[in-house]
């Protein structure tokens, strides 16, 4: 361990020890700590490290830093001896890699075992823990601090790392930021509200004014009405919710300390707007209960404005998006009777819109997506797939007929897109497969005359995986097995060429995943049908938790591998494999098919139980084995 005063002697922070298949992980570990500055009541504070340090510079990365040595060896056991503390960048790639095991046993040879830190990014401790790490010390594991959504997540992940380096307790820590960040906000707000107040030219004098007051008072809420319309989406598409977060809440200082029944009409309405957008934002952090709060302050706000002006557009538009919202969050909370409660009432409110003003493309896309979020219902949670054909059927008219009224609108040409997807995705699990496969070729044509004009839209050939996958799986369903082998190896080949460009797409990942499943699945079907004996081998199935993008092509996986273990002659193997996945997903309340790739578990589990039982399946009936979400 190194005493205070070698502390202050190492020449790095820290030794970032990673696989070089985590570079760009890595590059940001570093970034992060290197940009890190503490809390400046905290600098120089003693403690059992010594004083704390302002910043954490320079932290050694890679070889780069390394001088031309004859034995490499000895100049990574230099740096490491100059380094304060060992970071391992964990990922099932780091546990794998010879390097990243041969550092963490050298700084255990110099005794510094305890400053070893674990840096979580990926899987699990089992599966991305180094072995040499597992064996530090004995059997004692070193300081994690889990970097996954799911974990800490980054920002409260590096607070842990910085509070080990420093010696700084993590609650105080956390605490001083949490202070630094509310005052960082408060001077964005105040500059946000000086902005609005030089914009307007206000002066205390000019408000004695009453009219130019009122004239001032509009420019300053037309200036925050822009915060939540013009700056949200220029911000939004880069997807960087903490910028997200500074824009809400300097348009939220607005309005603090206002009373709302004082308030004029036009900042209650920018106000709903804020509201929802800040519950949009929490939804996707996953944060649903906050989200919820934000959605229902906002409904009370749209509804009383739609009460004194029932037939205003813009009014039951805005009451309308508060209503898909908080339909959206029923439904991720697993109360599907509040969510077609709230998504019936989204219906009725659009398709008021559609009668009052049917020339406006807008609102046909809106009463396509109250009719297509009834029909997810009608289909995933009961499997009505007669219902759930209507409802498609309608989203899709309202869909054409925005794109009929303005032909250039890309936004209506998807939508065309995705609901020719929902449309052909119930009609094969009503066993239309003729007429599924019909709809998934206007979907296809669509798509590839749309490609043909944006080369580059790596979305549309996401789509296109997809529609490939969906032609396997109608092939699958009509008992047309080398269609469908053939139909899920090229959506592989294509979900594998996306996915080396766009490496950090959980869902591109997942339907990379998914394709490959499917093809083993096909190949399987087709031994069976020949009697001839099971491929020797299948996918193996990776570890995930149930939030994880891949984790219902992982238990569709175990499916799989029970199916091989049936055509093998394990019957025992095969029945933990299905008990396994009816405990996860054949739960009361659940929905019948998966969220993601719309998956019929309970079918594939009794189909696996009337093999296990004959020897026979219901394969080629048509039915069975679920859907493809209609997201392509």
């Amino acid at each position: 361990m190194l005493d205070p005063g070698q502390q202050q002697a190492a020449h790095y922070s820290a030794f970032i020890s990673y696989s070089r298949h985590d570079s760009r992980l890595a590059r940001w570990l570093q970034s992060a700590l290197e940009s890190y500055r503490m809390p400046r009541r905290l600098v120089g504070t003693p403690t059992p490290r010594g004083p704390v340090a302002d910043r954490f510079q320079p932290v050694f990365l890679d070889l780069s830093e390394l001088t031309v040595a004859p034995d490499l060896l000895d100049e990574l056991s230099a740096a490491l001896g100059a380094s304060q503390y060992l970071i391992v960048l964990c990922t099932p790639r780091a546990a794998a890699s010879e390097w990243v095991n041969r550092e963490i046993r050298l700084m255990q040879q110099q005794n510094r075992g305890d400053h070893i830190l674990a840096a979580l990014f990926e899987g699990d401790e089992h599966e991305s823990f180094p072995p040499a790490l597992l064996n530090a010390e004995g059997s004692r594991q070193p300081l994690a601090a889990d970097f996954r959504a799911q974990g800490d997540g980054r920002r409260l992940a590096l607070l842990k790392l910085v509070a080990a380096m420093s010696g700084v307790g993590l609650g105080e820590l956390v605490h001083r930021e949490e202070g630094r960040r509310i005052r960082r906000l408060s001077v964005l707000a105040a500059a946000s509200l000086a902005g609005m107040l030089a914009f307007g030219g206000i002066s205390f004098y000019a408000l004695n004014a009453r009219a130019q007051a009122e004239a001032e008072r509009r420019k300053s809420e037309a200036m925050v009405n822009s915060l939540v319309t013009d700056l949200r989406g220029a911000v939004k598409p880069v997807g960087n919710l903490s910028m997200l977060e500074r824009v809400n809440d300097a348009a939220v200082s607005y309005f603090r300390g206002q009373s709302l029944q004082n308030m004029p009409d036009a900042a209650l309405a920018t106000r709903a707007r804020l509201l929802t957008a800040m519950g949009e934002d929490e939804a996707t952090r996953g944060n649903m209960a906050t989200a919820r709060s934000h959605f229902q302050e906002a409904a009370r706000t749209t509804a009383a404005r739609l009460a004194v002006a029932p037939h205003d557009p813009q009014r039951i538009y805005d009451h309308a998006q508060v209503e898909y919202w908080l339909g959206h969050y029923a439904w991720s909370a697993g109360n599907p009777a509040d969510a077609r409660r709230a998504w019936s009432e989204y219906e009725r409110l659009a398709r008021e819109l559609v009668e009052r003003q049917p020339e406006d493309p807008r609102w046909h896309l809106e009463a396509g997506y109250a009719q297509s979020n009834i029909g997810v219902l009608d289909l995933r949670q009961n499997l009505d797939v007669t219902r759930a054909e209507a409802r498609f059927g309608a989203a899709l008219r309202q869909y054409q007929a925005a794109l009929k009224l303005d032909p250039t609108n890309l936004t209506a040409r998807s939508d065309v897109s995705d609901g020719l997807a929902w449309l052909s995705d119930s009609q094969r699990v009503a066993g239309k497969l003729a007429a599924a496969r019909q709809t998934r070729e206007q979907q296809a044509k669509l798509l590839r005359a749309t490609l043909a004009h944006a080369p580059e839209d790596t979305e549309l050939r996401k789509m296109l995986v997809v529609n490939e996958i969906a032609f396997g799986r109608i092939a699958a369903a009509a008992g047309q097995r080398s269609e469908a082998l053939q139909r899920f190896r090229t959506a592989r080949t294509m979900a594998a060429t996306l996915a080396e460009a766009d490496r950090d797409s959980a869902v591109l990942k997942a339907t990379s995943r998914m394709a490959t499943i499917w093809e083993a699945h096909a190949q399987l079907a087709a031994a069976a049908r020949h009697s001839r004996q099971a491929p020797p081998t299948v996918p193996p199935c990776l570890r995930t938790s149930p939030e994880d993008a891949g984790a219902e092509a992982e238990d569709w996986c175990r499916l799989l591998h029970a199916r091989h273990a049936l055509l093998a002659g394990d019957r025992a193997q095969a029945r933990h494999m299905i008990e396994d996945v009816a405990a996860g997903r054949l739960k009361p309340g659940a929905p019948r098919l998966s969220a993601r790739f719309g998956l019929d578990y309970a079918q594939e589990i009794q189909d696996l139980e009337q093999l296990m039982a004959t020897g026979k399946t219901g394969e080629g009936d048509g039915k069975g084995e679920g859907i493809q979400k209609g997201e392509g």
